[in-house]
């Protein structure tokens, strides 16, 4: 579930888009005849278009909106989160360092800094004086590693510390694989020959702003397009494709790392960023061809290019208080026509999230709506404790191991997020950039300190204002945000089994991961080993993800023509079927399932435009929610005898093509 109002994380179940016209369901064994909207819809031929036909129809498409009719209008969160802004910035007596002192101060600086005429801030224009003076690739990295732990960069090394994927309670560095460079992506750079033009645009634009003439700025930018061209020409295109990359990763030790990365002292660069040696002994790493070749381009014949790169990564970080002042940045900066009180609290929603968030979640989150919540998950959780132990295809082996996973997830809600410590904070002052930057430097220290420290399980990750639900492979565990507690996902008042359509099928969902194609080779404790399950059974489950592939492939299509992709969907496709093979099961009476499936159908209700669809079907690993929605409740056999569902009809699929996760 993906509704973005900051980040996304790992097993994210995001919305996907359905297109204005109507897309086509193909009964088997007969020719593809489009469904459309005139006339009474019938629940047994298009479940979704009975649920959600007036909501699309009567769509209107915002100017520059590639969507309408959503189930969810985000506007409301929007309103809740500027509202906590609002009242705290005209409240007092805070305590210093709190929340809302951050909030009001950064608020305050903010609505105060004049970003057209603040001159540049000082100690950017030294640190590009510094980057355009190293003399060595070695003094660069230097400059690298202070910009990584003082200015927040990622650095040319791409370098994070993160958990452990092969140890989930231990965090390590991991060499990520680099997919770009400054305007360069590695996806565009395949299909288009021309992809690194606006690199070395940029590059030209970057070191005329340094007081490069243009012909000798225009050679610097064609040195750092080249970069990325032998960068590219390194990259493992299967891992980059991967949406799961966990199989190409593997734990190296430090004398490893030496061996590649023989041109640079990479020790020396963690240590100068203030990472303690004694956790850098091993680390992870996804594409070691890549890092290999980044070594062969750590050398001083390539200094002039690599500066264009730090120059431009500094530059990217910081330029909106640079681009007022240089011409040649002026384009990458869009001028704002909403009001200096709207700009502002845009920016405390997106750069101080964690500030707010905590008074989010006290205003619009209750005790009483938490309990319901994890009396919800525990109810789907025995659901699928039934479902696992009936499953007569797993071995008594397996099947013991998916049951303690079950028992192992852990639920995190709006009442595990804690209030920070004042006392970092309380230092906080100075003109916007000043604050926004002392800001940023609190949490990268935090995040550097972190990587001695064991990973706590309900760490989250994922802001409470955020519209979304998540699992969490390496943790198992499902977050739970407060903003997805609105309606239509749930409503403490509402009926139990329209919430368990909603938020529960959700949450099923979320549950289900634990054991989906991509997940299932997590142990109960979150660690990547996927010898964890008996080999009889990672057999059978091949050849029910076969069948399962087969089935979307050949029975949906988008336009009476696009294919869902079988194989990139899979994942969520039986997340979608397990979630609501184990909610349904939950489910007494013909009633109760009546809404539980007008409730599902209903929080998928989405109408875009036709070229989103088509780049989703081709790129998302989710199906379409038209698909998501009438493909799964085809393969129910409980929604069949609720509607009674009969050979002919549009939602109706041959017994022996159906599939099931679980029976």
């Amino acid at each position: 579930m993906k509704r973005l109002i900051g980040i996304v994380l790992i097993c994210a179940m995001t919305m996907g888009v359905v297109t204005a016209c109507a897309p086509t369901i193909v009964v088997p064994e007969k020719e593809p005849t489009e469904t459309t909207a005139e006339g009474p819809v019938r629940p047994q031929d298009d479940y979704y278009r009975y649920i959600n036909g007036d909501a699309l129809a009567n769509a209107e498409f915002e100017y520059g909106s590639n969507s309408a009719a959503d189930s969810f209008d985000i506007s409301i969160v929007d309103d809740q989160v500027e509202s906590v802004i609002r009242d705290t910035v005209a409240g007092t007596g805070y305590e210093i360092g709190s929340e809302e002192y951050v909030i009001q101060t950064a608020y305050n600086a903010f609505m105060e800094y004049d970003f057209n005429n603040e001159p540049v801030p000082e100690d950017l224009v030294k640190l590009f004086d510094d980057i355009n003076n190293a003399k060595t690739v070695d003094e660069l990295l230097e400059i690298d590693a202070m910009l990584v732990r003082d200015y927040c960069l990622v650095g040319i090394f791409n370098a994070t510390i993160s958990e452990n994927s092969f140890s989930s309670d231990e965090r390590i560095i991991t060499f990520n694989q680099r997919t770009s460079l400054l305007e360069a992506s590695f996806s565009d750079m395949r299909d288009d020959n021309f992809a690194t033009d606006p690199l070395a645009e940029k590059g030209k634009q970057l070191m005329q702003a340094m007081g490069y003439d243009s012909e000798t700025a225009k050679e610097y930018g064609k040195e750092v397009a080249l970069l990325a061209i032998e960068l590219y020409g390194s990259t493992d295109l299967e891992v980059m494709d991967a949406p799961w990359p966990y199989e190409y990763m593997s734990i190296v030790s430090a004398d490893e790392i030496k061996d590649i990365f023989t041109n640079v002292d990479v020790s020396g660069y963690f240590k100068t960023i203030g990472l303690d040696p004694a956790y850098c002994k091993e680390f992870c790493i996804t594409d070691r061809g890549q890092l290999e070749c980044l070594n062969g381009i750590l050398v001083d014949e390539n200094l002039d290019a690599l500066k264009v790169w730090e120059i431009g990564e500094l530059a990217s970080k910081y330029m909106r208080f640079l681009a007022p002042h240089y011409a040649d940045f002026a384009e990458y900066v869009t001028d704002s026509y909403d009001t200096m009180e709207q700009q502002a609290l845009d920016e405390i929603k997106n750069a101080f999230y964690k500030e707010t968030d905590p008074i989010y979640v006290e205003r619009y989150y209750s005790r009483e709506m938490d309990d319901a919540l994890i009396s919800m998950c525990d109810d789907i959780r025995e659901g699928y404790r039934a479902l696992i132990g009936n499953a007569d295809w797993l071995s008594e082996e397996t099947r013991q191991g998916l049951l303690e996973k079950l028992d192992n997830i852990v639920y995190i809600t709006g009442m595990d997020l804690k209030r920070h410590d004042p006392s970092k904070y309380a230092d906080l002052g100075g003109n916007y950039y000043e604050i926004f930057l002392q800001y940023q430097r609190i949490g990268q220290a935090d995040a550097i300190a972190s990587l001695g420290e064991p990973v706590e399980r309900k760490e989250n990750g994922m802001p409470m204002q955020m519209v979304n639900a998540c699992y969490d492979p390496g943790a198992n565990t499902i977050c739970i945000t407060v903003a997805i507690t609105n309606k239509p996902f749930f409503d403490v008042d509402a009926d139990y089994y329209t919430n368990l359509g909603g938020l529960g099928s959700v949450i099923a969902h979320e549950m289900g991961h634990a054991f989906d194609s991509n997940c299932i080779v997590f142990d109960m404790n979150g660690d990547y080993d996927p010898s964890w399950i008996a080999p009889e059974d990672m057999e059978t489950l091949v050849a029910r993800n076969e069948k399962a592939v087969r089935y979307f492939e050949d029975n949906f299509v988008v336009f009476g023509v696009y294919h869902v992709d079988g194989e990139q969907t899979l994942g969520e496709n039986y997340a979608d079927l397990g979630g609501m093979e184990c909610v349904t099961s939950l489910a007494k009476t013909d009633e109760d399932l009546i809404k539980i499936f007008e409730s599902y159908a209903t929080i998928w209700c989405c109408k875009s435009v036709d070229t989103q669809v088509v780049n989703l079907i081709a790129y998302d690993e989710h199906s379409p929610e038209l698909i998501r929605t009438n493909a799964i409740l085809s393969t129910l056999d409980c929604f069949y005898e609720v509607y009674d569902v009969k050979e002919g009809d549009g939602m109706y699929i041959a017994p022996e093509n159906r599939i099931s996760r679980w029976y």
